[in-house]
């Protein structure tokens, strides 16, 4: 098995939206996730996990200069792994190349945001220097027209 962690580019486009589909159940046609690897480079990198050469798995990691602290932070937004791929460090891989990036990039905290239920998620963030930071809430923002649910 040959594992190889690298930067997503614009003919990857088909490998992020086939595995973005699999882990958020959203459908992005391959067109508009090539537009937004290319416009987002600033911002958001994603990070492809390749086994012999098949996209197994993907990191997104975002990037955010702030105003009321000395140094920019990252966020993993989206860390998934095709089932049948797991437990074979593959998130681990992509973590810690997140972590080299974010660092090269100025980051001097790496955050990341996952659900309550997640144990496992959570098991290998804690494993690889993750602590718990703080509660994350979410209000949906509706248009005038909509009534809020």
């Amino acid at each position: 098995m040959t594992l190889l962690i690298r930067q997503a580019t614009p003919a990857d486009a088909a490998a992020v939206a086939r595995l973005n589909e699999d882990f958020n159940k959203v459908r992005i046609d391959v067109a508009t996730i090539a537009a937004r690897l290319e416009r987002c480079i600033t911002t958001e990198r994603i990070l492809l996990a390749e086994i012999d050469g098949l996209a197994v798995g993907f990191l997104s990691l975002w990037f955010f200069p702030v105003v009321c602290a000395p140094d920019p932070y990252a966020e993993v937004a989206e860390l998934f792994v095709e089932e049948a791929y797991r437990r074979r460090g593959v998130g681990r891989a992509l973590l810690e190349e997140a972590i080299e990036i974010a660092r090269s990039e100025g980051a001097t905290e790496l955050k990341v945001v996952t659900g309550f239920r997640n144990t496992a998620a959570q098991q290998l963030y804690h494993a690889t220097g993750f602590h718990n930071l703080a509660l994350q809430l979410c209000r949906p923002i509706v248009s005038e027209e909509e009534p809020p649910v």
